[in-house]
């Protein structure tokens, strides 16, 4: 076999050498399938010209360009190891990557934000490698983390993007408060100022760089891909173009000069759309990305790790509990009893036996009134807005947000939950991802659902130290889709040895008394 070369470089590394058998292997190694392709006209199994049929899509997404061997670089490992385990070939590395120099003093807020030896661990390991997928739950304090790492690489341009204007914000107040004197640009929701560092939406780079006609093609691409359900979305899509229309240009200069980028939520970034816009970044030599959990179901993780590497930490919530970072949290899952109606589709399964559902609603309301006799500051997650203001009207000195409520009213509202002013607070997804909220007691999961994500992000919220209690409410549905959900939540939920999760039932919940919930 030919000398291998392989030249690394920031997007697309290159190999030189490549006998043609392998070039075959890494093509399909590079690849995972497409949920649904066979129904694609596009799908060679789908024409019916055998000319035609040779040239037609077999399904997959393919992370190697066989006609000029490059690959996404964060792949690099995948591909050595072919190398070295089925040809006992080591290849040849010139890197090409070039580092970028150290250009602003930053400096830290140790008064208020010291460094746990985990995160060290965490931040020490990224700027070492430059590029890396940050595995961490909820309540570890990933933002301080990510933080840290853009202090001491101290490089300029900084990208740091979110899915979300709330996002946006909380970053940027995150950032700003965890390193003294430094001003955070801020470029999302019609507003647009460039600075050293920056919080971007990647609604707006995408706007910016394909138009408004492929922006809803794009924002509905990425859903597709991301799992994200119609809540998210519909928060999601929302973006003022103001600033995209007046500084297009500023804006796409920064994206190509950006020498570092943080992508949050991380589990998102498996969409074609998302991928090209880190290909907008070609000089960005630090690369990371973040998430509670990373990986996908359908195998499109390769692309993840191809823009961002491996996951190089991973800090689970059971880990900090033994270590005393977090909370045991108290899970319990009530089974709704009785025979469910007949339902034909997941909509009307989540009308008459999730939103719509007596006996699940009186549970509900239950928990909430007897944690508010409790003072125990409780978040209500909600899935559809007619839930949540029924369950507002029905559970007194409890407060409704939801996306369509303004910037300033969602600030204000969390401000008063936070110190204490409202103690039961009803939220839509607007509150799933990323939003900090350091005092939660309890949780009630109202809206179902079966993301993997969401369902440690939600228990999350609560296990963070400080609190006097750690307590979730969730629910085993009845009906066709809402019960498999449920047995989803809950077999992801008992990966954690140190969750103490138990099923109780629709009678057993209504008996009990408030010492007995949060027993």
């Amino acid at each position: 076999m030919p000398e291998v070369i392989i030249r690394v470089r920031n997007q697309w590394s290159v190999i030189e050498g490549m006998p043609f058998q392998i070039r075959n292997e890494l093509y399909e190694l590079l690849s995972f399938d497409v949920p649904g392709a066979k129904y694609s006209p596009k799908f060679k199994d789908n024409i019916e010209d055998p000319e035609e049929r040779e040239k037609g899509w077999d399904g997959k997404i393919h992370l190697y360009k066989k006609w000029s061997d490059e690959y996404l670089t964060g792949l690099t490992y995948r591909v050595y190891e072919h190398f070295k385990n089925e040809y006992n070939v080591i290849p040849t590395f010139i890197w090409e990557m070039k580092k970028p120099p150290k250009t602003l003093d930053l400096q830290w807020n140790y008064d208020k934000y010291e460094i746990r030896p985990y995160q060290k661990k965490i931040i020490d390991t990224c700027v070492q490698k430059g590029r890396a997928v940050i595995e961490a739950c909820t309540g570890s304090g990933k933002s301080i983390v990510v933080s840290k790492i853009i202090q001491e690489l101290g490089v300029a341009p900084f990208l740091f993007y979110t899915l979300t204007k709330d996002l946006m914000y909380q970053t940027q107040e995150k950032l700003e408060d965890s390193i003294p004197g430094l001003k955070v640009g801020i470029i999302g929701d019609g507003e647009c100022e460039i600075r050293d560092i920056n919080v971007v939406t990647i609604q707006t780079v995408i706007f910016a760089e394909y138009g408004e006609k492929y922006f809803k093609k794009a924002l509905v691409e990425i859903k597709a891909s991301s799992g994200m359900d119609d809540n998210e979305y519909k928060e999601f899509k929302k973006e003022k173009i103001d600033h995209i229309i007046k500084k297009r240009e500023p804006i796409l200069s920064l994206i190509k000069k950006a020498k570092g980028i943080y992508s949050d939520e991380v589990h998102h970034w498996s969409s074609r759309t998302c991928k090209d816009v880190m290909m907008l970044s070609p000089n960005a030599y630090y690369r990371f990305g973040g998430s509670a959990t990373p990986v996908r179901a359908d195998n499109s993780y390769l692309t993840i790790e191809g823009l961002f590497g491996r996951k190089t930490s991973i800090i689970t919530a059971s880990e900090l509990i033994k270590t005393g970072w977090l909370m045991k949290p108290t899970i319990r899952f009530i089974e709704v009893e009785g025979r469910p109606p007949i339902t034909l589709t997941w909509a009307e399964d989540r009308k008459k036996n999730i939103t719509e559902c007596d006996e699940r609603n009186t549970c509900i309301i239950k928990i909430a009134r007897k944690l508010q006799e409790k003072n125990i500051k409780t978040l209500i997650l909600i899935q559809v807005i007619s839930h949540g203001k029924y369950l507002e009207k029905h559970v007194p000195g409890s407060i409704f947000v939801h996306g369509t409520s303004s910037k300033n009213k969602r600030k204000e509202i969390f401000a008063k939950f936070h110190s204490g002013e409202i103690n039961t607070l009803i939220s839509s997804t607007i509150a799933d991802e990323g939003l900090d909220i350091p005092t939660l007691s309890a949780l009630i999961n109202c809206g179902g659902g079966k993301s993997p994500v969401r369902a440690k992000q939600r228990v999350g919220r609560v296990i963070r130290t400080g609190s006097p209690h750690a307590l979730v409410f969730d629910f085993i549905d009845r009906g066709k889709w809402s019960h498999s959900h449920s047995k989803e939540r809950m077999k992801l939920l008992k990966t954690e040895k140190e969750f103490d999760l138990k099923k109780i039932t629709q009678s057993q919940l209504l008996q009990m008394d408030g010492e007995d919930l949060i027993k």
